[in-house]
């Protein structure tokens, strides 16, 4: 099967961890077999002459995952994208035989044109609050998806299902290409995030508005380095705000600069060289129990690192121990990063028995293809 895979902002933002949920989708579709194309649009934000150096960056960043040469762009209305770069045509991209997107507001023309649709959710609660808002205009798709276990859920969330029938997939990984690998002497737990995140304000009700930011999010947590029993670094952007970096470091993390892991195989190599994973997560996430579980972990479980992450709502397959340990507050975020640090062979071994059983790829991406390809 032919299958178009909307990679949404790819063009402008290949940054790491961003680029890497739709590798992990099209890694995973090729070894089901399927022919996949990478499409993006070409916003009318990019200045002209900027844009052969945008394409450039991403086409480097994809070539080492062997997806440089089934890259198809567009306008923002629709339109081909003239290119100095030997692109696939955009025929290539709407004769798919299936269109599975990840981007929140695909030109109405490109969309129109599959007769196969399934829209994609990474981020459950906010999308639909955006959609309410007016910020996107999705359209209309055969088949709806989201990362988020708020459908099994939907009497404890706040989650507006607009309308359509959400089915739950966990964050597919490529598990090829993230192997086990073995934390060295001085590793971290650690995570890759934003951290301020200009205009990322919510609001709950008319109003009621709140912080939505990672920042806000660790204020929970935010003297728990100096009572851990590893260490914990943060790798955010923090460039021109030496204060906010040295109330961090006075408080014992360490930090990374988050643009030196812009390049996928950087941002691996970052993962896979932790000790594990520690974050919280958005505040809306967890206000909406929204049952968010993030494609970041998914790899860091994948490469057998345990995680410590704040839940987001209830699961019918994530435990709040072993591999994947879940906190509330900051006692219990406590808890367990000793319990994972007390028994850290078996919880390396237990994150990747999780990400097996239920993330990889293989097993998750064959239920969305038979459910889009029946709509």
């Amino acid at each position: 099967m032919r299958i178009c895979l909307s990679a949404p902002n790819t063009l402008g933002y290949p940054a790491g961890g961003h680029v890497w949920v739709f590798i992990n989708w099209a890694l995973g579709l090729q070894s089901l077999g399927h022919e996949v194309i990478w499409f993006d649009v070409v916003e009318d934000k990019y200045p002209a002459e900027k844009v052969p150096g945008l394409t450039r960056r991403m086409l480097d960043r994809l070539r080492p995952f062997g997806l440089d040469k089934q890259v198809v762009l567009c306008g923002h209305g629709g339109e081909k994208h003239p290119s100095e770069f030997p692109l696939r045509d955009l025929e290539d991209a709407t004769s798919c035989d299936l269109l599975i997107n990840l981007r929140y507001n695909l030109p109405r023309p490109i969309l129109n044109a599959f007769k196969h649709t399934a829209m994609i959710d990474i981020d459950p609660g906010q999308f639909q609050k955006a959609v309410e808002w007016g910020t996107y205009d999705v359209g209309e798709h055969g088949s709806y998806f989201t990362v988020g276990e708020w459908t099994n859920y939907r009497h404890l969330s706040k989650v507006n299902d607009l309308g359509k029938q959400w089915t739950h997939i966990p964050p597919p990984v490529a598990l090829e290409a993230w192997p086990v690998t073995p934390a060295p002497p001085d590793a971290a737990m650690t995570t890759v995030s934003g951290w301020y995140m200009a205009g990322q304000w919510m609001s709950e009700e008319k109003d009621v508005w709140y912080d939505n930011s990672k920042q806000a999010a660790f204020q929970m947590v935010i003297d728990i380095p100096k009572e851990s029993p590893v260490p914990l670094e943060l790798c955010i952007d923090t460039i021109g705000y030496p204060d906010e970096l040295g109330l961090l470091h006075g408080k014992g993390w360490r930090t990374h600069l988050s643009t030196s892991v812009d390049d996928p195989q950087v941002y691996r190599r970052y993962v896979q060289n932790s000790l594990g994973e520690f974050s919280c997560a958005k505040p809306a996430y967890v206000r909406m129990n929204s049952g968010w579980l993030s494609d970041r972990t998914a790899c860091y479980l994948a490469s057998g690192k345990p995680v410590v992450i704040q839940k987001t709502g209830p699961s019918d397959f994530l435990p709040d121990a072993k591999g994947c340990y879940r906190f509330t507050d900051y006692a219990g975020a406590l808890q367990s990063l000793q319990a994972m640090a007390n028994d850290y062979d078996a919880a390396c071994k237990a994150a990747r028995g999780l990400a097996e059983e239920f993330l990889d790829a293989k097993k998750v991406l064959p239920k969305v293809l038979e459910i889009a390809m029946n709509a």
